[in-house]
């Protein structure tokens, strides 16, 4: 099933929809969602990064940016999982904040000289978009009527 296509299970009964509801498409799974998929390369990229945290606290560190990435693309799934609403949209909530807290983490590391610049720099700008597309979803699905 492609991403333009209805999801079968969105909803139960069409009867009791509202005339002026617009049904819009979703996505066949959470892995089509670019916010997930954008997730996951924060993951791999922070995996790449975390080998070059030195110094002071460097194991701690690593695993809290570990611990803060993979917690983005697993709330994202969740939220799918949860089929939106309001739950789902904590969810989301969620995986933003995750992304917020890897992005301290990150300049947190490069302030205190345990990443390079040359590494931070692009970790951020990973964050940034994926909180920005999460958010974005989190908008869509606030705009649905259904």
């Amino acid at each position: 099933m492609s991403a333009t296509e209805w999801h079968p299970t969105q909803y139960r009964d069409t009867a009791d929809l509202p005339a002026v509801c617009e049904i819009l498409p979703v996505a066949a799974d959470f892995v089509d969602l670019i916010a997930w998929q954008e997730g996951v390369a924060l993951v791999r990229d922070v995996v790449r990064a975390t080998s070059r945290v030195r110094g002071p606290g460097a194991a701690a560190l690593v695993d809290q940016m570990l611990r803060a990435a993979e917690s983005v693309p697993a709330n994202v799934a969740e939220s799918y999982g949860r089929g939106g609403g309001p739950d789902g949209a904590r969810f989301l909530r969620i995986a933003a904040g995750s992304a917020a807290e890897m992005e301290n983490h990150v300049r947190v590391a490069e302030a205190s000289g345990r990443l390079e610049p040359a590494a931070a720099g692009p970790l951020v700008a990973r964050c940034r978009r994926v909180r920005a597309l999460i958010v974005g979803l989190r908008k869509s699905l606030g705009r649905r009527r259904c």
